[in-house]
């Protein structure tokens, strides 16, 4: 439901603010009725858009088609820029030239929001059945509840323009056809580039990544253009002094007690509609849209025999259980533990994926889920290779315990990409260091060895054995699963 909202409100709300305020600027002959032709503009524009999608899906042509629907909204904002700051005392040429450069904006920017919201929808499913369903009913409420929310903008911003005052509203407009116009740019200059219309650079994929890093900014601007101009709103106001409010007659202060109330009430209404879009805005991109995270490991040392125990009784909840484990040679390796079904079945496994790489798992109720592609295993499978299930780790129960032997971790680190810093010792010359000072380092069988020089550094290589034994290499992702 949240993404639905947020990508409505993303795709409609420059269109919503905009439409509001050109119906400010735009006082058609006819009164309310001359209204009519800019909300045709906008379904027209709207229902263009969303047709144009899946026409250049099935055209193989999305790239060209958004580029140019992007260069003809850029032009539309350029007209209309232009026209909104011709002189106030306009012929009635120039008032159609103004009312057709707005209807024409409006319909662009329409087609550009009907466009952009089909792709979202495209992308995402709004349901994962073809049965009505909790997830679809959700998701239509998402739609429904951003529908009225851009909607009420465009009347609440009509209202607030209007005793805001024109050059108020024109600055406003002028601010949101900017931002519009940088990141229409940025989009037909990446279109040009990937239909090789354009040379590729690197100085203009800096460029479209730049307005690409900072466009996300732009809703939080637009909805602070709409609490700007009720601020303007406010500080025009018509202030009555109490002593000229108590010379008026009952009739007449009663009028300006309502009319004063009556103001009161569009600007919170504007403001209530401002905080709900920044609250929704801000509690996506704070919080829902971040990646889950993993739960911190607790670090366990193997005794003197080499051996990691765990009670089977601390794994009775049926929870993971995190644990990590830091090699001599500063590889962080994570693994976990989880209760299988309910006894004394015990899933041990890396925090790793063969396919995925080590992003690692977390649970939700009875299922394990790999962060990296979201595939969700069912807890009683955890232990088992293949797929995306966690890389099985071996163990042994005895006494009421899990036991792992560092040796067996040791053999995983390359499942993991966290090192930290370690004390370690050089094997030639047996002379102690920190790990990230070593002058010298050489990796052999996938562990690193470090070395006070680069003489016993050579001797090492020359005979490894004769330093180290005849120690087992690490396991390699590429490998796929070794089984001890």
């Amino acid at each position: 439901m949240l993404a639905y909202l947020v990508n409505f409100i993303l795709a409609f709300s420059s269109l919503s603010l905009t439409a509001g305020m050109l119906i400010t600027l735009l006082a058609p002959p006819g009164g309310k009725k001359g209204y009519c032709s800019l909300f045709i503009a906008l379904a027209c524009g709207v229902t263009a858009g969303a047709v144009a999608y899946p026409v250049a899906i099935r055209q193989e042509s999305l790239t060209a088609v958004r580029t140019v629907l992007h260069a003809a909204a850029l032009v539309a904002a350029l007209l209309n820029g232009g026209a909104i700051f011709l002189p106030a005392g306009r012929s009635r040429g120039i008032a159609a030239i103004c009312r057709a450069a707005a209807l024409f904006f409006t319909a662009l920017l329409a087609a550009v929001a009907g466009f952009s919201f089909s792709a979202f929808i495209a992308k995402q499913s709004i349901s994962s059945g073809s049965v009505l369903n909790t997830e679809l009913i959700l998701n239509i409420g998402g739609v429904l509840a951003g529908l009225f929310l851009t909607a009420s903008f465009v009347p609440l911003t009509a209202y607030v323009g209007s005793k805001s005052g024109r050059e108020a509203v024109k600055v406003a407009l002028l601010l949101i056809s900017l931002l519009l116009a940088v990141q229409w740019s940025a989009d037909i200059l990446l279109g040009l580039m990937r239909l090789e219309m354009v040379e590729l650079t690197s100085a203009r994929v800096s460029v479209v990544a730049k307005v690409g890093k900072y466009a996300r900014f732009f809703p939080y601007v637009e909805a602070l253009v709409a609490a700007s101009l009720s601020f303007v709103f406010f500080l025009k106001r018509t202030v009555i002094p109490k002593e000229e409010l108590a010379a008026m007659d009952k009739a007449e202060r009663r009028k300006v007690r309502s009319r004063v109330m009556l103001e009161g009430r569009w600007l919170n209404c504007v403001l209530a509609s401002v905080l709900i879009v920044l609250g929704v805005l801000l509690y996506h991109d704070l919080y829902a849209s971040r990646p889950p995270r993993i739960s911190k490991p607790l670090n366990l040392k193997p005794d003197a025999n080499g051996l990691i125990r765990v009670k089977i009784d601390d794994l009775a909840d049926g929870n993971l259980h995190r644990y990590s484990h830091v090699t001599d040679d500063g590889h962080v390796v994570r693994f976990f533990m989880i209760n299988r079904s309910g006894g004394k079945k015990i899933g041990v496994v890396y925090d790793a994926c063969m396919m995925c790489g080590d992003m690692g798992y977390i649970q939700e109720k009875n299922e394990v889920i790999c962060i990296a592609c979201n595939v969700r295993i069912f807890v009683p499978s955890i232990g088992k290779a293949g797929g995306c299930n966690p890389i099985p780790l071996a163990h042994k129960v005895e006494g009421g315990y899990v036991v792992v032997s560092a040796e067996e971790l040791d053999k995983g680190a390359r499942y993991f990409s966290e090192v930290v810093t370690v004390k370690v010792k050089d094997p030639v010359s047996g002379r102690e260091m920190v790990s990230r000072d070593a002058p010298q380092r050489y990796e052999y069988k996938g562990r690193t060895y470090f070395f006070e020089s680069e003489e016993t550094m050579e001797k090492f290589e020359a005979a490894p054995e004769k330093f180290i034994g005849n120690r087992e290499a690490r396991y390699f992702r590429v490998q796929g699963y070794r089984e001890s």
